[in-house]
């Protein structure tokens, strides 16, 4: 899909044994956005990854339709906050999104991990790092606006993890910080190792779905609640 064109990638949910379901209830409408391995489009075209297949797996065991959006992570985001959609997935937990928005449990597993050189002077646990080093992280990220919020020196917010390994290749940045699972995708597809770089874990930092709470007070009430208690026997 082009960058800015929504992609639609319907997901049904199958009736379990034993449960009826209304045929014409609407589909639950969820935005996410292309990052392997969470969600990515496949071979074949479908539409597939780690988060992907929770949820899927939590819907149909729900009994519910799913149908999912793809959109750029900001984009995402926003349509989500206005209510334009249903939620979003998959994301960290920040606490001004639960000004609007319940989450659920942890669907998939993340890390935030800065990437350096390895022959790089800098050091993010030192006290002088914030100050003196040129940071990047993901645009649309909750990496990115921690970093914004808590003043490091960020000059790189591209809309790939691919981009922000060729800037710190580049020298156009001295660290990067990302998530574990995603930039290990995108070092695969420029044919990069760990050996060419430096690593520290920031945080662990696992991912959610958020459900927009007009959404929640117009639906079941405990949806939240059944979504969350199907979490376990999906991932």
């Amino acid at each position: 899909c082009w960058t800015g064109v929504r992609c639609f990638v319907a997901l049904v949910g199958l009736a379990l044994p034993g449960i009826a379901r209304a045929a014409d209830t609407p589909p639950v409408r969820l935005a996410t956005h292309d990052q392997a391995p969470y969600g990515t489009y496949m071979a074949d075209k479908s539409f597939d990854g780690v988060a992907v297949r929770v949820m899927n797996c939590v819907f149909k065991r729900m009994n519910r339709p799913l149908q999912l959006e793809v959109y750029p992570w900001e984009r995402a985001q926003k349509l989500a906050e206005r209510g334009e959609i249903d939620g979003f997935f998959p994301a960290t937990m920040k606490p001004e999104r639960l000004a609007w928005a319940g989450a659920s449990d942890v669907i998939a597993d993340q890390k935030w991990v800065w990437y350096m050189l390895p022959a790089s002077k800098f050091d993010p646990a030192a006290p002088d790092f914030k100050a003196t080093a040129k940071v990047g992280a993901h645009f649309g990220s909750n990496r990115l606006k921690t970093l914004l919020e808590e003043g490091y020196q960020v000059v790189m917010q591209p809309p790939t993890d691919g981009h922000l390994l060729k800037s710190l290749l580049a020298g156009r940045t001295d660290a990067v910080l990302v998530g574990d699972l995603a930039v290990a995708e995108a070092m695969k597809e420029q044919n990069l190792n760990a050996a060419d770089f430096r690593t520290l874990v920031a945080k662990d930092a696992p991912l959610h779905a958020y459900f927009g709470k007009q959404f929640l007070q117009g639906d079941d009430p405990a949806f939240l609640k059944k979504f969350n208690a199907q979490i376990g026997k999906c991932r």
